[in-house]
């Protein structure tokens, strides 16, 4: 048997009223039918929710726990409630904007300071997440716009390409490498080589450029780009990234061109079927001029 909307709400009201009569009145129904709503809920539940103490309903174990996913529910048609109340008086419309952390600082934070800065009418949610959420979530429609890595065939009209670069490799001023012209595979077989994680389209990139060499690093670590510069900066190993990521991470740090050349491609994403909203046109267009200039 299926629950009905009726059988929850009688339950509710019992549980918060604290009797039949109270949840009879808040329903504007009768004592008998709150019992009988409560009994049939019962059943359909297989859950023994009250305990009868003569005139009494004491609420089980059971119904206490059962109370805790029913005020989730109710919590969340709320919210649902009002959001339909906002967007219906174009209130507090929230924007949703998810970045791949290279891209974050200075790029975006200084493009949202400079477009939205001032404007206290748009509500933000930025979310800091690695490529391929971003490039799930947009095509959900769960963000609004998204700065993400890709590759340069990518490009259609939901992908705008915002910059391209090379990887290079990333070294501390004083480390071995770091009078070399170019980086190659071959160069690495002893060193640690710091990249990024395994959705990434410079990481898949990297990955065949050393199977076809055949010369495998000594040692991998896998992490953010921004953390692949922050510890190539410290001595950890060569990071195999791109300008942008270094630029983004202020740390001290020789940028060696890496060979056979990898593109590294960042798009600003947008779900399919939306319209345009003026200032996310303008968030893009200067998050193009941040990362040209």
């Amino acid at each position: 048997m299926r629950l009905k909307p009726r059988q929850v709400e009688a339950f509710r009201c019992v549980m918060m009223t604290g009797g039949i009569t109270a949840a009879a009145d808040a329903m504007n129904i009768t004592q008998p039918a709150v019992s009988r709503l409560i009994r049939d809920l019962e059943e359909a539940t297989a859950l023994t929710l009250f305990e009868r103490q003569g005139a009494r309903l004491v609420p089980t174990l059971e119904a206490t726990h059962w109370y805790r996913e029913v005020e989730r529910l109710y919590l969340g048609l709320d919210q649902l409630t009002r959001a339909a109340d906002d967007i219906r008086k174009h209130k507090n419309v929230v924007l949703r904007i998810a970045s791949v952390t290279s891209l974050v600082r200075p790029y975006l934070h200084r493009a949202i300071l400079d477009v939205i800065g001032g404007r206290f009418d748009l509500p933000l949610v930025i979310d800091v997440e690695n490529s391929r959420h971003i490039w799930d979530m947009v095509e959900n429609h769960r963000y609004d716009l998204g700065f993400a890595f890709g590759s340069p065939q990518m490009s259609d009209k939901t992908a705008l390409p915002l910059h391209n670069s090379q990887a290079v490799a990333a070294v501390a001023p004083g480390h071995r490498l770091a009078s070399r012209d170019v980086i190659t595979p071959a160069e690495l077989r002893k060193e640690r080589v710091l990249m990024p994680g395994r959705n990434s389209p410079l990481r898949l990139a990297l990955d065949r450029a050393f199977a076809s060499e055949d010369h495998a690093p000594a040692s991998t670590m896998e992490t953010s780009m921004l953390n692949c510069c922050c510890f190539a900066a410290s001595g950890m190993g060569v990071g195999i990234v791109d300008r942008t990521s270094i630029v983004a991470s202020g740390a001290d740090l020789v940028a060696v061109p890496f060979r056979p050349g990898i593109e590294v491609s960042y798009f600003a994403i947008r779900p399919s079927g939306t319209v345009r909203m003026p200032v996310l046109e303008q968030l893009v267009s200067r998050m193009r001029e941040l990362l040209v200039s």
